[in-house]
């Protein structure tokens, strides 16, 4: 799993949004035709690399990755050292059932390699989604608290657009106020007392 998968998920979720917001926008637009409607664009791929949330994801996102790498290098290499005693040579020296005990052991650790990796890759894909969430979630309430201070009707992911006014970008406020969420929720839970078990 790695950078181009999470943003491509953050695509699918813009879409799914944009398709709704655009609809209702639409709507809005024609049921006020004397207003112009004022709309702010946010990069979430930004959002998701320029704040500090963002970081900790990534972070947390590479220290879960790098955790189940070093499993999976420790079984592949148990396995490695195994497939020169696969020699004819070698083979040759060993009773029938050494041989057959040896090609068991070589035949369970490599099905528990792919059954590894196999959680390797559902743990990332779980990891990577909770993540999106969990940035998605800020940017869309921090992207609402920038909208109402702006006067904004509509916020759209950039990734949606095929064009806008660079004027419209509003993802560095977006970034700012996700940052002060973030700081703020870092000193609540710093002044917290910690539970003694």
């Amino acid at each position: 799993m790695n950078k181009q998968n999470m943003f491509s998920a953050l695509r699918v979720i813009g879409a799914i949004t944009v398709g709704a917001l655009g609809t209702l926008a639409l709507s809005s637009a024609t049921t006020t035709q004397n207003s112009t409607l004022k709309v702010g664009i946010v990069n979430l791929k930004a959002c998701f690399e320029g704040s500090k949330l963002g970081k900790q994801e990534q972070g947390r996102f590479e220290e879960i990755k790098k955790q189940l790498e070093s499993t999976i290098e420790a079984k592949e290499k148990e396995l490695n050292e195994m497939a020169p005693k696969f020699s004819d040579e070698y083979l040759d020296t060993l009773s029938p059932e050494a041989e057959a005990e040896l090609k068991g052991k070589y035949q369970r650790l490599a099905q528990e390699l792919s059954q590894q990796q196999n959680q390797y890759y559902n743990m990332l894909n779980q990891a990577n989604y909770q993540i999106v969430q969990t940035v998605s979630e800020s940017v869309a309430e921090s992207a609402k608290k920038v909208a109402a201070a702006k006067g904004l009707d509509l916020t759209i992911n950039e990734d949606v657009c095929f064009f806008h006014n660079p004027s419209l970008d509003i993802s560095k406020e977006v970034i700012a106020e996700m940052n002060a969420q973030f700081d703020a929720k870092a000193k609540t839970d710093a002044s917290k007392p910690v539970e003694k078990k």
